[in-house]
């Protein structure tokens, strides 16, 4: 055998190995012993194919499977330059086919007393009866009955609000996307530094803005317009951060030619049929980014009109009692109870700012306060949240319990028990506030520059509530109270304004538009009352330099041009009555420093509408920017506080943005 092995050359080696059966590819790969027959005899039992070791398979695609795969791949081109023409910046529009209009199912809430809850309980209570009594058609009874609650808890789509069928209500508008590279860099730098937008507005979840930007830059399912008008909301407030801060992602992005295809985008969805018809979470994340926007833009009636629109969708949605929770997971029912909150302290905000009912009603909530949260640098933030609802509540209890049609109506000894309780509320707050601690927060520079403006809105509101005190149709009075209340939200306000003049994170623009203009401006009209009645030249002084501090920011937007114009023919006014000693038909009392504005003698006081306009209207000669509407507009300010009324905003022009 050696001397075989020596004579046998390499080719004949090959040669005799190759004629050897070997084991079969089924075997081999199972590792079973093979018979090398063809079949083997594993292979027969199992039913399988045998396939000998090395065989060639005819590997060429049949014609059928290659004008399948052609089909295939040319499907899978168009849609991959679907995608890239979303993400190319200069081709970046929305397509039907990713596009839901808010068609998915929405289980709509009822209260306790409403006919389908109600049949659900009778329902209920049969079931129950009927296992009680064993009749032996439990099964039956119980499909019949849980048929009967799906009936009578039917989900809602788009076509229940409204009454077209018309494809046009459906329709998305078009809109561009700014770069997905862009969006992408900054939810990474969320990471680093949390924006301050997200800190203390309706949203604070980052996971969910980010889970907001994924669903409308990379879908994976169909996408609403809420989607859409949300993520371009969110970021309309972040780039306009980022600019005003100097953020580093300014190195490397042009914000600001960005911004107008975020305001275009967010505008375009806004003004949908459905975002202002059809209650989602994300139409009512929408409604209060508008809410935002038009206080941004100084739009006091636009944004109490996104209010109540929000504040519907969340009574429809049942965000405001507890039991819509209880099947939520934890953080989404987070998120829903953060938007409700929210909605219902921008309701009571403006209740009392515009002499309006609310439209979320107290008696009617059960619905859990915010949790704080566990993280130290974010709890001050939530406390300091949940303290803005309790201010909120009041404000709303002060319009409801001292300026409503049916508070009007009390009794003055009610009234006056009412604003004493409330007052003290007030003060609770205040020193609530003062009890917070937060050393530990992300931005301490913003805390410091709040601290000053919670007394302005501290003592704004609370002169407004004193204003009240002995309001009547026929004896209006303002007591020391409410005068020191007044001066203190001036002082207030001269103390804070250098801060807002030299912030880099905050401008006078937005302290005149946030606090300013939604301030109330009852404190000021109380100084003038006052200065003129005590012929005051330290409140004259006091009125003229806040004018001052106005002169920054009158160009700011129509409103503070105009409250700026009024703040100054008031302060001129006041000096000029004092300096000429003109006679106050109000009876002023200095022993206890209170102003009866009318006289208990009959005659006209100069707080009589008709005779202020006969003072403005000789005034308007010698007040180069006093026009005769505006005479009216001084005589309808003081006139409303002869039957207890507060000024409203609509004298500033607030509706014209």
């Amino acid at each position: 055998m050696s001397e075989r092995g020596s004579e046998e050359t390499i080719q004949d080696r090959r040669s005799r190995l190759s004629s050897i059966p070997k084991a079969c590819e089924a075997c081999r790969v199972r590792k079973v012993r093979c018979d090398r027959s063809v079949p083997c005899a594993n292979c027969r039992t199992a039913g399988i194919v045998c396939q000998q070791a090395g065989a060639q398979t005819d590997s060429r695609p049949k014609p059928d499977k290659v004008a399948r795969l052609e089909g295939l791949i040319g499907r899978l081109d168009e849609r991959l330059s679907r995608v890239e023409a979303q993400l190319t910046p200069q081709s970046r529009h929305t397509t039907p086919e990713r596009l839901t209009t808010g068609s998915r199912p929405t289980r709509l809430f009822e209260g306790a007393s409403s006919f389908n809850n109600q049949s659900v309980e009778a329902a209920g209570v049969a079931q129950m009866t009927a296992f009680s009594q064993g009749t032996g058609e439990e099964e039956n009874l119980t499909a019949s009955l849980d048929d009967l609650k799906s009936l009578l808890q039917p989900s809602s789509t788009l076509d229940d609000f409204q009454f077209s069928q018309n494809d046009a209500l459906r329709s998305m508008p078009p809109m561009t996307l700014v770069p997905s590279g862009l969006v992408a860099d900054i939810v990474r730098s969320f990471k680093e530094r949390t924006p301050l937008f997200l800190v203390s507005n309706p949203i604070n979840d980052l996971s969910l803005v980010e889970d907001l930007f994924r669903k409308v830059y990379f879908p994976t399912e169909p996408v609403s317009i809420g989607h859409f008008t949300a993520a371009h909301g969110i970021l309309l407030s972040l780039f306009k951060e980022f600019i005003g801060m100097k953020d580093p992602l300014t190195e490397k992005y042009d914000f600001s030619a960005h911004l107008p295809t975020c305001e275009k985008n967010f505008n375009a969805g806004i003004e949908t049929y459905e975002i202002l018809a059809v209650p989602s979470f994300e139409n009512i994340l929408s409604v209060l980014l508008a809410v935002i926007k038009a206080q941004d833009e100084a739009n006091a009636l636009l944004s109490t009109t996104f209010i109540s629109v929000a504040a519907r969708h969340c009574l429809l949605l049942g965000y405001h009692r507890a039991v819509t929770y209880q099947n939520q997971k934890p953080d989404m029912a987070s998120n829903m109870n953060r938007l409700f909150w929210t909605v219902y302290m921008l309701d009571k905000n403006m209740s009392l700012l515009l002499g309006r009912a609310s439209c979320i009603q107290d008696y009617d909530i059960d619905a859990p306060y915010p949790k704080y949260s566990e993280d130290i640098n974010k709890r001050a933030w939530d406390e300091g949240f949940v303290k803005y609802l309790t201010f909120a509540r009041l404000q709303g209890q002060i319009y409801d319990r001292v300026y409503s049609a049916a508070a009007l109506k009390f009794a003055p000894e009610v009234r006056a028990q009412n604003i004493e309780s409330l007052a003290e509320e007030l003060h609770q707050w205040r020193r609530a506030m003062d009890q917070i601690d937060w050393s530990h927060v992300g931005a301490p520079e913003l805390v410091e520059l709040s601290k000053p403006a919670w007394d302005i809105i501290y003592y704004s509101v609370l002169t407004s509530l004193l204003r009240g005190l002995s309001t009547s149709t026929t004896n209006p009075e303002i007591n020391s109270q409410c005068f020191k209340a007044a001066r203190c939200a001036l002082q207030s306000h001269l103390r804070s304004f250098p801060m807002y003049c030299e912030s880099t994170i905050v401008s006078i623009r937005d302290y005149a538009n946030w606090i300013m203009l939604y301030s109330s401006f009852t404190p000021f009209i109380v100084i003038f009352l006052h200065a003129i009645a005590a012929s005051s030249l330290e409140d004259i002084q006091l009125l003229e330099d806040i004018v001052r501090t106005l002169y920054p920011i009158k160009d700011t937007s129509k409103a503070s041009a105009r409250l700026y114009q009024i703040c100054t023919i008031f302060a001129r006014v006041a000096r000029g009555l004092v300096e000429s000693r003109t006679s106050f038909l109000g009876t002023y009392n200095s022993q206890d420093d209170s102003l009866l504005l009318l006289n208990d003698t009959g005659q006209t006081s100069l707080f009589d509408p008709g005779s202020l306009q006969d003072y403005f209207t000789a005034e308007v000669d010698m007040l180069d920017q006093f026009t005769y509407s505006e005479a009216e507009d001084m005589s309808a300010i003081l006139g409303s506080w002869a039957i207890g009324q507060p000024p409203s905003v609509d004298f500033l022009g607030m509706g014209m943005g």
